[in-house]
């Protein structure tokens, strides 16, 4: 049996279907690690749970690392730890290092995570990327709007989806969106110039460096707008057929960006935009 450490600070309704998923696999004995107590899950999928620590920090990789080693004196020597939300990957990494574990290293999850490492290094190779700047304070990111001009899209550097992002119109509205985009970022801000066209998600799975599975799929309207105008009703529409010559450049640059940032086993997710 191979031992997998699953870790979910919180039972969502999306970890409950991973959860359930991974223990359901063959030849697997589940390891779970939370915040939330265990009987906040099903019993159908408790049932399928080998052994539970439950943490202070789920996002703290000493309580990971505690955790787990909890889990190896109880089912025997551990095989992988994983988690499946953008915010745990670094965490993930380190205590995976600091176990012996194979999987995803730290400097790639932080690549992936830190949203302005990332651009710098899509940009260093060629790929098309939004200008962007890091900042600290309101002077630098005038002095960024001044450059480059409004409309700006302002957001912590390592958020999540669409949350604490905002769009910037004028001097006065870009003061406001700071301390929004604040909230969630520590006290740096990403800004980056606003780019208008269609917006497309491009996800795949990869393994040992090869691409097994990729899909496209078209946000309709961007996100960005949708979290504006909460009364919208957007959608996410997935052609049937990938394969279509309009598709060529995202699926290009999409497993172009892979081998930038080094991921060479696991799931991504990456946003695109085609300008008008």
């Amino acid at each position: 049996m191979h031992v997998i450490v699953f870790v979910a600070p919180y039972f969502t309704e999306n970890a409950r279907r991973f959860i359930q998923v991974t223990a359901s696999l063959p030849g697997v004995a589940l390891g779970l690690i939370s915040q939330d107590p265990i009987d906040f899950l099903p019993a159908e999928i408790r049932a399928l749970v080998r052994a539970h620590v439950r943490v202070g920090d789920g996002l703290d990789a000493d309580h990971l690392v505690g955790a787990a080693r909890q889990i190896e004196k109880e089912l025997g020597p551990l095989h992988r730890i994983l988690g499946v939300i953008e915010q745990i990957q670094e965490p993930l990494a380190e205590a995976r290092a600091r176990l012996g574990l194979a999987g995803m290293s730290a400097d790639v999850a932080r690549s992936f995570r830190d949203k302005t490492r990332m651009k710098d290094a899509l940009r260093a190779a060629g790929l098309p990327v939004a200008r962007h700047r890091l900042v600290i304070d309101d002077e630098a990111a005038l002095r960024f709007a001044g450059e480059v001009g409004y409309p700006l899209v302002v957001k912590p550097p390592a958020g999540a989806a669409s949350q604490d992002t905002f769009r910037a119109d004028d001097d006065a509205s870009l003061r406001k969106a700071l301390v929004g985009a604040r909230s969630g970022g520590g006290g740096a801000v990403l800004l980056e110039e606003f780019v208008t066209g269609e917006e497309y998600s491009f996800d795949g799975l990869i393994l040992n460096g090869k691409v097994g599975f990729q899909s496209v799929s078209h946000y309709d309207p961007a996100p960005l707008t949708v979290m504006q105008n909460p009364w919208i009703q957007w959608m996410v529409v997935l052609p049937r057929e990938v394969d279509a010559p309009d598709f060529d450049a995202i699926k290009a640059a999409g497993t172009r960006s892979l081998a930038v940032l080094g991921l060479e086993t696991g799931m991504w997710h990456m946003e695109w935009f085609r300008r008008r």
